[in-house]
């Protein structure tokens, strides 16, 4: 049974890679297959997650420039990593110790949950799925075409937008910057998670606070307060 819903936030986004899931291998993978077909050296995990963020043309871009190599590749390379990405998109993607008991308690408080990703929309709702985690959200948003990217407000707006919530009444959750620029043009406060990708130390973000692991968010509740005028 529900419990009575709490007076603040009453929704909550979240960011997917380097925040809800640890996805590296399986991006690092595709990357390394198309790259690999153009005669270009494999990247490292590690590498990778220095280069997620912004979506797949600009992962492919920070790619090539890493290599020396030409950007006039960026489209076909970024085709050919959506393929190969299509095709094993989960095979090594987990999620983060304690996201499932998380989503489940913040849905048994009654709060509403969103998604906001920078992630192709099809392969954001497609890995919820495969993750079973799908279940959690009453509003995902993936890249797609005609709504910009993090950190431009306009997903996060977009998810608050089909929750039914108001910015002054919302949270955002994530691990890089485009979050943070995000939320804060939405008028929404950040919490980051100190595992995520970005190359970045996660203290200089600028995010409102700052959690070691996801069972940490609840209490992060309590020092945070809705924007102002949001």
């Amino acid at each position: 049974m529900k419990r009575e819903p709490p007076d603040w936030p009453r929704a909550v986004v979240f960011d997917l890679d380097g925040t809800l899931v640890d996805s590296a291998t399986d991006i690092a993978n595709a990357l390394n297959w198309a790259a690999g077909k153009r005669g270009l050296s494999p990247f490292s995990v590690d590498e990778v997650k220095a280069m997620i963020g912004g979506g797949v043309p600009k992962l492919v871009e920070r790619a090539l420039i890493a290599k020396g190599a030409s950007l006039t590749d960026i489209l076909p390379l970024a085709a050919d990593f959506v393929q190969s990405y299509k095709e094993n998109l989960t095979t090594h993607t987990t999620l983060y110790d304690g996201a499932r008991e998380l989503l489940e308690r913040l849905k048994d408080e009654g709060r509403l949950l969103g998604l906001c990703s920078n992630k192709l929309h099809d392969l954001t709702v497609e890995t919820l799925r495969q993750l079973d985690i799908a279940k959690y959200f009453s509003a995902v948003t993936g890249e797609r075409f005609g709504l910009p990217r993090k950190p431009d407000p306009a997903p996060l707006l977009c998810v608050l937008n089909d929750l039914g919530a108001a910015p002054s009444g919302a949270v955002m959750i994530g691990d890089s910057a485009a979050d943070v620029g995000c939320a804060k043009a939405a008028g929404v406060p950040c919490v980051l998670v100190g595992f995520g990708y970005t190359p970045v130390h996660v203290e200089k973000l600028g995010g409102d606070a700052v959690i070691a692991n996801l069972a940490g968010l609840a209490a992060s509740f309590a020092g945070l307060r809705p924007v102002s005028g949001a």
